[in-house]
């Protein structure tokens, strides 16, 4: 079952893999993927987290026109790339790539939010971002 925390945290964490792994368009649309959901699931410090990675990453991602994940989630424009991005890996997916990693989608601590748990996660690619 999908909610918008679940997302966000399942999604930060493929992107962290993806960045492991050096996959840098994988990483940026697994964190556009996450920062849609924590803005869904009302985390806006996950979503600016998520923006501020994608514009240091990539400078000439879509996301950089846009001050805020929130004003761009306004913009047709971009819930465009939103609805590509969620069509090349659904939350569905997403928890089976997870579940094959013997991952969870909900993150590895339960005693802690899951936003600040997201927000710790993305502490980890902030070294490589502008």
């Amino acid at each position: 079952m999908r909610d918008a925390e679940t997302a966000m945290c399942a999604y930060v964490q493929l992107a962290c893999l993806s960045h492991e792994k050096r996959q840098a368009p994988v990483r940026d649309r697994f964190l556009v993927l996450a920062g849609a959901a924590a803005c869904e699931a009302g985390w806006l410090d996950v979503a600016a987290e998520c923006h501020r990675l994608v514009t240091g990453f990539a400078p000439q991602h879509q996301l950089a026109g846009f001050a805020s994940f929130p004003e761009a989630m306004k913009s047709a424009s971009f819930r465009t790339l939103l609805q590509s991005v969620t069509k090349h890996c659904p939350f569905e997916r997403a928890e089976h790539l997870l579940q094959q990693l013997g991952r969870t989608p909900e993150g590895d601590q339960p005693d802690v939010p899951r936003g600040q748990w997201a927000t710790a996660l993305l502490s980890t690619l902030a070294s490589g971002a502008a």
